[in-house]
């Protein structure tokens, strides 16, 4: 009986193996960054990747606003930006994770450096993009499609010129010739939004 046993256990944990080791850099949207999933809190984050390895500290935002947050594996490939949940103040739950060292990778292959058509492609359908020049511009925002909810992602464009009609504080087409002729690419610092 306690062979049997010994087998079931070994059989779970190689089946679950992905779940706990502590080096997968993999992320699936709506559903983790490495080990860490929706709902976790810092304790959690400790106990999975080590406590010395989770620094609290604010983190900047938007018009030189600050969030309650954490560094996770600093001044490494693997460094994350975690934004503690606003509305459950003090108890440091998961929030955002602002993707910051090369290491992370997608599952679905997104990545920085993407263009608006290949984005397009892993979303499965257009979607609307700020326009440029401003606190918010170039943000897509994904209303519907594979990416909807689940991250927020930035284009800067590879033009130097850009014209004003892709300006400001507008929504334009992915599929826009205009926009797409000035090569936009996905910037560094992917957000997987955890909510």
């Amino acid at each position: 009986m306690t062979r049997i046993l010994s087998c079931l256990l070994l059989l779970t944990a190689i089946l679950h193996a992905d779940e706990f080791d502590p080096a997968d850099n993999t992320i699936v949207l709506g559903k983790r960054v490495g080990l860490i999933k929706p709902n976790m809190t810092a304790a959690d984050i400790e106990r999975a990747y080590g406590k010395k390895n989770l620094k609290n500290m604010d983190l900047p935002g938007p018009e030189g606003s600050t969030f309650p947050g954490a560094k996770l594996f600093e001044g490494t490939e693997r460094e994350l930006e975690i934004v503690w949940d606003p509305e459950k103040e003090g108890k440091k739950v998961v929030f955002d994770i602002r993707i910051i060292g090369k290491a992370w990778t997608f599952e679905n292959g997104l990545k920085a450096g993407m263009s608006i058509e290949e984005v397009e492609k892993i979303n499965g359908k257009p979607f609307k993009v700020a326009g440029f020049s401003w606190d918010y511009g170039g943000y897509a925002n994904f209303e519907g499609g594979k990416l909807a909810a689940k991250l927020s992602v930035r284009f800067n464009p590879s033009s130097e010129e850009i014209p004003e009609y892709l300006q400001g504080d507008k929504q334009l087409s992915s599929t826009d010739k205009k926009l797409r002729a000035v090569k936009p690419v996905v910037e560094e610092g992917i957000t997987v939004l955890m909510r």
